[in-house]
């Protein structure tokens, strides 16, 4: 209504001078030229600034029209805010006033929003022409502001105050207000569902003093969201047609708060009766796909498995060499029946022409175009496609990775753009942990996952405890001599010492790899060099380390390894798997002569589509000698990561004179875990995640002063925990408690960590 306003002021304006000007124009002869030309009012704009919108005098006679135009020219430079003429005597007078230069613009009484958010809101800055229209455009944006955080009645007056030499300052004064939250979300319509079970599934929340998460403040824009999520919530449980006619918020009458009003159809529930599929494609084993889709006869619809379903046969007939598959659907409704039909059709064949890269500031293309299976002028393969996604997802480096097909203008081609949102890659972990033994343990690391764009890795970590310290520092270049090679070096050290402090331990070495990747398999060589002195005081009680106190046991070994990675996620896997296995020889040259084998796995599940994520973990490994014992520093250890709920080497054998750790030949661990954003306050990312621990680890070579040697039950904890993932990687908090462990064990039931070390 203003800008409607200010116009019609302006018009009224142009009218008026026309008026007056045509008075005068009438009473001067038509072929008469100005003699002279005065200008006035003008401050800051110079004279011949104003007078180069007339026209040449010398050559155009005066009139009506080239008046009307010189008016209007100066009046929409935005400068003037009158602009009058004036005919006497053959001398044309103009007088102008600008509008005024803003000098200063201030916020007073804001303790909401700071300065930088509200300068940001307003968009008037010094050195601006003051425009009163722009002022009040200014207010109803801040009070937009004020609106989305819940300040409805905040008041904004915008205070003008004229300054020398054509300046103002702008001071927007601006009461607060107080908060008004939601008091009451009302639903009408509904019959099948209560009103407090359709709350729940809503992001604006009443206010009330015992509900922690969840937005209790009115938000138009966020009942367009909600109107969205009772859809979804109604299609996922049968009902097709459901609609909202009508949200609304309505402030109460005493401007305590406002009332939140749905009005909803849910039209009636639909069972699922037949389900068809229609295609030119396949002509047999059509009731075989049927029987495999998520949709079922005899269920009621859901929304979740009909895309589900639509999956499922994509991939299906992806798989099956067929290209650019389109799977439709449609429905008969018969009363609360439902029939399915999917259409199945077929593109034709198309060869990619462009793959464009689009996001990435600091990565090198290359390091994207290097996980690709597939390059320009192959022909278009989805699953290659979505192959390489996952692989460059898997690199970490980027909060998302998304793809679209474009048109090509080549016949039978298309474009392949790759969008991605970089992330933090160097980070700093941190870990806490408290145990018996070692009391309170401290993890710090730094690492750069895409050190200087090209997608190498450096890192350094270590582990501080009262009776323990390790360290670790490497790098790996995983294209080596721009080949899929992948090379790395690492330099350890870890030292210990038990609890009386009459026996120390220290190992160091380094270790320098090869490997290389075909799609999801890996393969690598390393070669390792360790060097590992026990020494023991005159009053130990150590018994199982005879033959090795005082004595440098140098170990080189060279490890075999085949891993396959398809997981969906670098952080937060949510599908796929992932496996691990590693042979160790040693004897090649050194002290010890050893074969050690190792295997570990991940796998992820997701349930109710997605809702919930089911995760097992599985490890197992054991050492053989070749020529003598095995010593500790060789053996495998347990606890901590590996069996939540313990020390990091607290299950397995010890040692009876000093209760250390002496490590096993042999172990196994198995771990489930169910994990969930649900009942967690909805766009902060938290999960809470459940789970169970089993494992054991026995068998030593020095059977002497050692508890345990021999004893492979199997140790079980289960727990909880909380987790997110922040710009330094994952957070997590968890509580672990052994229900069956054995009297020599080391608990550890709490673990907290940071960073991208866990």
């Amino acid at each position: 209504m203003l800008v409607i306003y200010s116009k019609f002021l302006l018009y009224i304006k142009y009218f008026l001078f026309l008026v007056l000007f045509t008075n005068v124009s009438f009473s001067v002869a038509e072929e008469l030229l100005i003699k002279k030309i005065n200008v006035t009012g003008e401050k800051r704009l110079s004279e011949s600034f104003i007078l180069n919108f007339l026209p040449d005098l010398q050559t155009e006679k005066l009139n009506d029209e080239t008046l009307n135009k010189f008016t209007k020219d100066l009046y929409n430079t935005g400068l003037f805010s009158t602009v009058n003429l004036n005919i006497i005597n053959n001398v044309l007078e103009i007088n102008v006033k600008e509008f005024p230069i803003i000098n200063d613009v201030s916020f007073v009484g804001n303790d909401l929003l700071n300065e930088e958010e509200l300068t940001a809101t307003v968009n008037i800055s010094p050195r601006d022409i003051f425009n009163k229209q722009n002022v009040t455009d200014a207010v109803e944006r801040i009070k937009n502001e004020y609106q989305r955080i819940g300040r409805y009645l905040a008041e904004i007056n915008a205070k003008k105050v004229n300054l020398s030499e054509g300046r103002v300052n702008i001071i927007f004064e601006i009461t607060e207000g107080t908060l008004l939250t939601v008091k009451n979300v009302n639903f009408i319509g509904n019959k099948f569902f209560s009103d407090n079970e359709l709350k729940s599934k809503i992001s604006t929340k009443e206010d009330a003093w015992y509900k922690l998460f969840g937005s209790n403040k009115f938000i138009p824009e966020r009942m367009e969201y909600d109107k969205e999520k009772l859809k979804q919530f109604y299609n996922e449980r049968g009902f097709v047609d459901f609609k909202v006619n009508l949200a609304r918020g309505d402030l109460l009458p005493n401007f305590s708060g406002f009332n939140l009003n749905f009005v909803v159809n849910e039209g009636p529930r639909y069972l699922v009766n037949k389900v068809s599929i229609k295609s030119l494609l396949i002509n047999e084993k059509k009731q075989s796909l049927i029987n495999n889709l998520s949709i079922k006869k005899g269920e009621y619809f859901d929304s979740r498995a009909l895309e589900s379903s639509i999956k499922i046969l994509t991939e299906f007939f992806e798989n099956a060499g067929y290209n650019f598959i389109t799977v439709s659907h449609s429905f008969e409704k018969n009363k609360n029946i439902l029939d399915i039909k999917f259409t199945i059709t077929e593109g034709d064949q198309k060869y990619i022409n462009k793959i464009n890269i689009i996001g990435n500031t600091r990565t090198s293309d290359e390091v994207i175009r290097r996980e690709l299976s597939f390059f320009e002028g192959d022909p278009f393969n989805k699953n290659r496609l979505v192959s390489s996604i996952n692989s460059i997802k898997r690199l970490g480096f980027f909060q998302f990775v998304k793809y679209r097909l474009e048109n090509s203008n080549e016949k039978n081609s298309l474009n392949v753009v790759i969008e991605v949102k970089e992330t933090n890659t160097g980070s700093v972990s941190f870990g806490v942990g408290y145990s018996t033994l070692n009391n309170t343990s401290v993890a710090f690391g730094l690492t750069e996952r895409n050190f200087l764009g090209n997608g190498n890795k450096v890192n350094f970590q270590t582990d501080i405890s009262d009776k323990k310290s390790t360290y670790n520092i490497g790098m790996t270049e995983p294209y080596f001599l721009d080949r899929p090679l992948s090379s790395s070096f690492n330099i350890f050290n870890m030292s210990s010492e038990n609890t009386k402090g009459d026996i120390k331990s220290d190992t160091s070495g380094f270790d320098l790899g090869l490997g290389i990747k075909k799609e999801n398999f890996f393969q690598k060589l390393d070669y390792n060099y360790s060097s590992s002195e026990t020494t023991t005081s005159a009053s130990s009680t150590s018994l199982s380390t005879t033959g090795e106190e005082g004595v440098e046991i140098i170990t080189s070994s060279i490890t075999y390894s085949l891993s396959e990675d398809t997981t969906d996620s670098f952080f937060n896997p949510t599908s796929g798997y992932n496996w691990k296995f590693t042979n160790t020889l040693a004897g090649l040259g050194g002290d010890a002569s050893f074969l050690k084998s190792i295997f570990k796995s991940k796998s992820f599940y997701p349930i109710n589509y997605g809702d919930f994520i089911f995760g097992f973990k599985t490890g197992a490994g054991f050492i053989t000698a070749l020529d003598d014992k095995i010593t500790s520093s060789n053996r495998f250890y347990l606890g901590g990561k590996t069996l939540r709920g313990f020390d990091n080497s607290g299950v397995g054998p010890r040692d009876t004179g000093n209760n250390q750790s002496v490590g096993g030949n042999n172990f196994y661990n198995f771990s489930i875990e169910l994990k969930s954003d649900e009942w967690m306050p909805d766009d902060t990312g938290f999960e809470w995640f459940v789970f169970s621990d089993i494992g054991s680890i026995w068998g030593t070579d020095y059977e002497t002063g050692v508890q345990g040697f021999d004893d492979s039950e199997p140790r079980i904890t289960n727990g909880f925990g909380l987790s997110v993932i922040t710009p330094v990687g994952p957070l997590q908090v968890l509580w672990g408690f052994p229900i069956q462990s054995e009297s020599y064990d080391l608990e550890e039931n709490f673990q907290f960590s940071i960073g991208t070390r866990f």
